[in-house]
This record gives structure tokens, C-alpha cells and sequence, in this order.
């Protein structure tokens, strides 16, 4: 499944690739909110951890960084590999 979230850039679906096979029907925890805007990915990103993700850091990471980052935490699941 490839989603299309806003202006963002389409991403896959990992569990899509292994679904048939492992019967996997797990749900995304993420949501479309998260990925609407620049805000919402630094509020998103915020929430997971303040230390973390201070405003400095958010100022340098580009939006594909803000989006992986979201998914990593809310979705793993999504990413080859995770």
C-alpha cells in the first residue's frame, strides 16, 4: 500500500510486502494528522521526546528526517526492516 499524506512525498507500506504471507493485519498507529504539516511533525516529534527532539534539532532535520522519525516511533512496523 503506498499512502499519499498532504503534500508528502508517497511512502510504502512495509507490512504490505509480507501481509499475503504472514496473514499480518496489524493497524498503523500512526495517523495522517501526524504527517499534515511542518507544525504537526515538530509537535509530533515533541510529544515522543522534548529532550530529544529540542528546537534546535527540529530547525536542522529536513522533513523527510521529521517523517521517518514519526514513523519510527508510531509505526515501525511500516519500515523494511524495523
Amino acid at each position: 500500500m503506498t499512502a499519499q499524506i498532504g503534500n508528502i512525498v508517497k511512502f510504502v507500506d512495509a507490512r504490505e510486502s509480507t501481509a499475503a504471507a504472514s496473514n499480518n493485519n496489524a493497524d498503523q498507529i500512526a495517523t495522517p494528522a501526524n504527517y499534515a504539516d511542518e507544525a504537526a511533525l515538530d509537535a509530533r516529534l515533541t510529544a515522543i521526546s522534548v529532550t530529544t527532539y529540542t528546537v534546535t534539532r527540529l530547525q536542522h532535520m529536513t522533513r523527510n528526517d521529521k517523517v521517518f522519525a514519526v514513523r519510527s516511533s508510531d509505526d515501525a512496523a511500516s519500515i523494511l526492516g524495523a
